[in-house]
């Protein structure tokens, strides 16, 4: 598989990890359990569109720098730093998260990093390919 390929495909389980990531914190729900983090009803619209940014915008941006046929390297640098600073905030995310009482996240956050890592580590070998 083509190294630009792979690297959409890992773009794209990052989307499926933090909706997994979602899922799995509102599944308690299902049995009963309180899941509300705030009782006064007002939802924080700068944490709404914070994680929107991170978990779609982000990603969706990247892919499309990946997408684009341009013969320079300035798109492929920008999906490297996207790449970089999302495997940086998978690990701090992980680290905020855990421990938790829900067994699912132990699941998928360290899955999220493994994928961050790797994302990161291909991107910047993508850029690094066309140095050599």
């Amino acid at each position: 598989m083509k190294r630009k390929t792979k690297i959409i495909v890992l773009w794209l389980l990052t989307i499926c990890g933090f909706a997994s990531h979602s899922i799995t914190d509102m599944l308690p729900m299902f049995w009963g359990k309180n899941i509300a983090i705030a009782t006064d009803g007002v939802v924080p619209g700068g944490m709404v569109a914070f994680m929107m940014l991170l978990s779609f915008f982000l990603p969706a941006c990247a892919i499309l720098c990946l997408l684009a046929d341009g013969k320079g390297k300035a798109l492929k640098w920008v999906n490297a730093v996207l790449a970089g600073f999302m495997a940086l905030f998978n690990i701090a995310h992980a680290f905020m998260e855990l421990p938790s009482d829900n067994v699912g996240q132990y699941l998928v956050l360290p899955m999220m990093v493994v994928i961050g890592l790797y994302l990161a580590y291909l991107s910047f070998k993508f850029v690094r390919q066309d140095e050599q």
